[in-house]
């Protein structure tokens, strides 16, 4: 057997075996860390005795067998192939088979019978002597029983000219205690004592190089291997191994990853160790590195001395290093093999131990989730405080298992209250459907009066987060009776810098929540939805008679940040108001300071998001879009998926206006992807709105009808972004060839925007898409007064609502009264970057200039239209699209290019209500004169624009060709 690096120990071994065989015997003690290889020296030294024609003894002491007297005697003598009358004399003596002669009925003999015994044995030992060198081998000797070891310190004394060679093998970091046992053979002339010591480097090189594998003897791979297993050949065995099972090799560089190899050793060192050992072994892995001496002891009930000791024995067996893990591999080994309720006891009582000495809540808590429950008061306590500051340092998973944990211990109802608010404040960062659970308990606690005003006020934004409009306001309402002034209430104070809660969320989310306040208790009736509002609500008033800001959602949100002192929101509120006024400069001057001066916060979010919008009414898309990503890239390094979902739903609004039709999709994608649907609550019309709009401007209808068809809350319809969605489905009706539907959509955004008095052209100009529906339906007068409408509310100003409402003027009348409005339209786009609308509007203005005879301005033009569709992702059917002549162009989205068809590929119902739509009927009067109805027309209409790869009636006559003027086929008359 080839022994690394113990060539001086093997040699001072044989020394002793010459010795003995010129009659001068001896004791050799070899001393040890665990796993040093002490065994394989003993093994080794045993052939090389037996070669050398030695009767060689050998037995292992066990502690399971250390309470058995002379049991390592019973393995020497009674399995060395002696004689049958010495083997029979030798079990008598020691009791094998039957009770031995001379011993009384226990363990506990007297010593002159144990002696008479010990005297027997010996005789037998020094009677072998007398034909041929006798080697006695023990290993781990500090398990023997004590009558055994009375034997070998009996034999030991008369080995000066006697042929017997004593070696035995220690672990040196067990107690010592055999302590005579260490004296007596010590004192003896005859006896010496080696240690083995850790492998070097040169060592584990020599290991490596036995494995046989070209490549392997770097210096990069045997600095690991002897780094990580501390020169223990148990240890440097198992990571080769390791290595070699990774298929790994030299030449590559791979480092070295320890494995299941490793691991099986460190457990089988942990086995050998003593009891003490094996405990400090596990509390270190389990307390980590910067665990005090002090903090270890007291852990364990033990004493100073007793520990060190310990840490010396690991730090020799090559598994600590100054008192920690060499490998984190080694750590989770131990972790590994400890028995779960004993690891739960000792999580339990090291946080115990860590509180009493002061340690940061942060370091006791997670021990406190390790130990799953202590019922303990001060656990409790520390687990809400850690759950705070891990949530202030935006750690929002440990913040979860603190509560969770907490939840789960022993509380009071207070504090079970306390827990479950502070769960869903956690929990809706991640994701809000997550806390839907605690809302019930926390509504019927806050609606006894056992909820504080901050906990009310957070209830109240969650409950509307999820449409519960009625639940919020009696939320509210509760709270304010039992506080008029919250501030006034102890420890109810809430910092400046946070008085931005979901609550206010309220305000920006819900305009019209505050008059339907004030009308329930008026007695009023409240409508939940669109269609409701439209019958209840009265038509938009014209802009002459248009209500002042006053009495908005936003002064209301003003009104409640003043109850609690100045704050992120109170400044936001004021922004819409000014947005409202159409203070244009200083709506961006407000936006900027507030997104400059507030950090991005559970309770400051609304106000940023409300800021972004300001800066997407006032057109400012390059600020919108600088802030967007800015503030999405803090909530991805602080790993709020709630957060980066609704940045990420904002940027693609700013996209989309700015006609990124691409980037926009995809921030869809990924706010959708972050948050799933149902984490939404009434929001998700936002992502949705965006999505259904690209995806139609981009010609995909299919795709936005899908998007159409994700269940959306009935209360999202009381929000600004349910205008969105409803404008938004809107113009899909429009591009599929269902005019009707649309203008329901349009002038049902009007109903609620006259009802809530939040008629912002800047957020949704739906009189300029209501006058689109209106020129579909041939309605060009109605079109033209929406369409001036809209134009004197948008003011004088150069925003993206007054182009709009030139173009849809522009739309309603001759081709001479065109360019000077279109014009003005393209200047304002240009300036304001909105490359979508401005593409469109240098369409229009082409087909004006060919209408009017100026052919080579027109291609001009309808070049750059292209070029802009192209930029914006937009599908370009080619030339013809801009070449189409006579009545006002509509301003629909985009159509894809199609294959061309044949008319004869229409079904004969398509055939005949295409033909009496090229001949200028409405779709109502086609619906009279065929007896079907609107919607039906709609659809057959919806299904020729698509077989034929149109978008417009205009269209239609170039594709069905001459074919259709007699009608014959289709007797239309």
């Amino acid at each position: 057997m080839n022994l690394v690096e113990r060539g001086t120990e093997h040699s001072i071994m044989e020394s002793m075996l010459d010795a003995c065989a010129d009659g001068h015997g001896g004791v050799l003690l070899v001393s040890g860390a665990v796993a040093s290889g002490k065994t394989a020296l003993l093994r080794s030294f045993g052939e090389r005795a037996t070669a050398a024609g030695a009767l060689y003894l050998q037995a292992t002491a066990s502690k399971a067998e250390s309470g058995q007297p002379f049991g390592v005697m019973g393995q020497l003598l009674l399995g060395a192939g002696l004689p049958g009358a010495e083997t029979r004399r030798a079990a008598r003596l020691i009791g094998a088979g039957g009770e031995p002669r001379g011993w009384s009925e226990s363990a506990d003999a007297p010593a002159a019978e144990a002696s008479q015994v010990i005297s027997g044995l010996c005789g037998i030992v020094l009677e072998k002597a007398r034909e041929s060198v006798v080697v006695l081998g023990i290993d781990d000797v500090h398990h023997a029983d004590e009558r055994s070891l009375e034997f070998l310190l009996y034999l030991a004394r008369r080995l000066d000219f006697g042929r017997i060679l004593v070696v035995l093998a220690e672990n040196s970091s067990f107690p010592s205690a055999q302590t005579r046992l260490h004296v007596d053979l010590l004192r003896l002339s005859g006896c010496r004592n080696i240690r083995l010591a850790p492998l070097q480097r040169q060592g584990v090189a020599e290991m490596i190089h036995e494995t046989g594998e070209p490549g392997w003897r770097t210096r990069k791979l045997v600095s690991q291997v002897h780094r990580a297993g501390g020169g223990s050949p148990l240890l440097t065995r198992a990571l080769i191994e390791d290595h070699r099972s990774s298929g790994a090799t030299g030449a590559d560089g791979a480092d070295l990853v320890p494995g299941e190899a490793f691991a099986r050793a460190v457990v089988t060192a942990q086995y050998r160790s003593d009891t003490a050992t094996r405990q400090v072994a596990g509390a270190l892995a389990v307390a980590g590195p910067d665990v005090s001496l002090a903090e270890l002891v007291e852990v364990l009930g033990g004493t100073r001395e007793s520990a060190h000791r310990s840490l010396r024995a690991l730090n020799e067996a090559g598994l600590l290093d100054a008192g920690w893990f060499r490998h984190e591999a080694g750590r989770a080994a131990v972790l590994r093999s400890m028995d779960p309720a004993d690891r739960t006891r000792l999580e339990a009582r090291l946080a115990q131990v860590l509180h009493e000495h002061g340690a940061a809540a942060s370091v006791v808590v997670r021990h406190l989730i390790a130990a799953q429950k202590v019922d303990a008061p001060w656990a409790l306590r520390t687990l809400i405080e850690a759950a705070g500051r891990a949530l202030a340092d935006d750690e929002v998973g440990l913040a979860l298992t603190c509560l969770r944990v907490a939840r789960d211990s022993r509380t009071d109802a207070r504090q079970a209250l306390e827990i479950r608010a502070a769960l869903t404040r956690a929990g809706w960062r991640v994701n809000p459907a997550g806390v839907a659970q605690h809302l019930p308990e926390l509504t019927a606690a806050a609606l006894d009066g056992r909820l504080g005003p901050r906990q009310a006020d957070e209830l109240a934004g969650h409950l509307l987060w999820f449409g519960q409009v009625e639940r919020a306001l009696e939320v509210l309402r509760t709270a304010e009776r039992h506080s008029a002034d919250p501030l006034a209430r102890p420890g109810a104070a809430v910092p400046s810098h946070e008085q931005d809660g979901p609550c206010r969320w309220m305000a920006y989310a819900y305009p019209g929540l505050a008059p339907a306040a004030r009308a329930r208790a008026a007695g009023a009736p409240r409508h939940e939805t669109p269609q409701d509002a439209a019958q209840a609500a009265p038509r938009p008033r014209t802009p002459e008679h248009a209500p002042a800001a006053h009495g908005t959602a936003e002064h209301a949100a003003l009104r409640h940040a003043r109850s609690r002192g100045r704050g992120p929101h109170q400044r936001a509120a004021t922004l819409t108001r000014a947005l409202l006024a159409g203070a244009d400069g200083e709506a961006v001057v407000r936006a900027e300071q507030i997104l400059q001066s507030t950090r991005l916060g559970d309770r400051t979010l609304t106000a940023l998001l409300l800021a972004l919008d300001a800066l997407v009414l006032a057109d400012r898309l390059d600020r919108a879009a600088h802030w967007c990503a800015t503030l999405g890239q803090e909530a991805a390094a602080r790993r709020a998926p709630m957060w980066q979902a609704l940045l990420a739903s904002a940027r693609a609004r700013v996209e989309a206006r700015a006609g990124a039709l691409v980037t926009a999709e995809e921030s869809v994608r990924s706010a959708l992807a972050m948050v799933p649907a149902d984490g939404w609550g009434v929001a998700v019309v936002s992502p949705l709105a965006t999505s259904v709009s690209v995806l139609t401007a981009r010609g995909r209808l299919d795709e936005a009808a899908a998007r159409l068809s994700v269940p959306v809350p009935d209360p999202a319809f009381q929000t600004p972004a349910g205008l969105l969605y409803l404008r938004a489905r809107g113009q899909h009706y429009l591009a599929a060839g269902r005019p009707y539907a649309a203008l329901d959509d349009f002038l049902t955004i009007g109903d609620l925007m006259a009802r809530w008095e939040y008629d912002l052209p800047a957020l949704v100009p739906w009189r300029t898409d209501a006058a689109e529906a209106h020129l579909r339906l041939g309605e060009p007068d109605r079109a033209r007064a929406l369409a001036e409408e809209q134009l004197a509310l948008a003011g004088r100003g150069k925003g993206w609502a007054r182009a709009t409402s030139l173009r849809a003027l522009a739309n309603t009348l001759g081709a001479e009264r065109r360019p000077p409005l279109l014009d003005e339209a393209i200047e304002i786009l240009r300036e304001r970057g909105c490359r979508l609308d401005l593409g469109r509007a240098l369409e229009e203005s082409a087909r004006a200039q060919r209408e009017l005879g100026k052919s080579g301005q027109a291609r001009a033009l309808a070049r750059k239209a292209q070029q802009l569709a192209g930029e914006c992702g937009v599908p370009v059917p080619g030339a013809a699209r801009t070449a189409g002549a006579g009545g006002p162009p509509p301003a629909a989205q985009p159509w894809p290019p199609g294959a061309r068809r044949h008319p004869d590929e229409l079904s004969n119902a398509e055939l005949r209500v295409a033909v009496l739509a090229v001949h200028g009927l409405t779709n109502r009067q086609i619906a009279d004169k065929l007896c079907i109805t609107v919607s039906t027309v709609e659809q057959h209409l919806t299904r020729a624009y698509r077989k034929l790869a149109v978008q417009r009636r205009e269209d239609l006559a170039a594709k069905l060709g001459p074919a259709h003027e007699g009608c014959d086929r289709l007797h239309v008359g």
